[in-house]
């Protein structure tokens, strides 16, 4: 009991310094290499044998940490209640095989035009998990909330998907600006 009382505290202190650790590196980063860093920070390392082995280590630590990474959303696809038999198992390992070769054909396609699919992703998935999902969730959740507390989760995902909306577009209207 005493530890959920330190919980809200606690969220944000770690969120605060989540977001100052990331606006310090971001700011880090642009002090070093100036308007000509690209979206993946690795294809800004000057060539040379350093770049070279970090963009490799990159891309192993990016490949063995996918299984890791699709595990949550492969276990939402697959939820059961019941233990899967052999042929419901296999099912699972076909669906997950071909969903990740269409991942990879998709960054494969897509790769010369990152930040236009990052940014893309940003909008329409990131922002409406950090935005709406959370207050209506809370909603839901919180039947003893206030109706001030309900009607400000109603506004901040309202908000969400007007800037999921304005995000999305701006990035389409610039899909044409082509590749990095």
């Amino acid at each position: 009991a005493e530890d959920r009382k330190k919980f809200p505290t606690t969220d944000i202190y770690v969120t605060v310094w989540i977001v100052v650790f990331y606006i310090f590196f971001a700011m880090t980063c642009w002090a070093a290499f100036g308007d000509s860093v690209k979206t993946a920070l690795t294809a800004s390392l000057p060539p040379g044998t350093f770049s070279t082995t970090v963009q490799f280590a990159y891309s192993i630590a990016v490949i063995l940490t996918f299984p890791l990474q699709a595990f949550p959303a492969l276990e939402v696809v697959f939820h059961s209640s019941k233990s899967p038999s052999s042929i419901e198992s296999w099912k699972r390992y076909i669906i997950a095989s071909l969903i990740t070769i269409l991942l990879s054909m998709v960054a494969y396609v897509s790769m010369d035009f990152l930040g236009i699919v990052v940014s893309l992703l940003g909008s329409m998935v990131g922002i409406p998990i950090a935005l709406v999902y959370p207050p209506l969730m809370h909603n839901v959740l919180a039947k003893d909330a206030s109706a001030a507390t309900r009607w400000l989760n109603i506004a901040v995902a309202v908000l969400g998907v007007i800037v999921m909306g304005a995000a999305s577009c701006t990035t389409i209207l610039s899909w044409n600006k082509g590749a990095e």
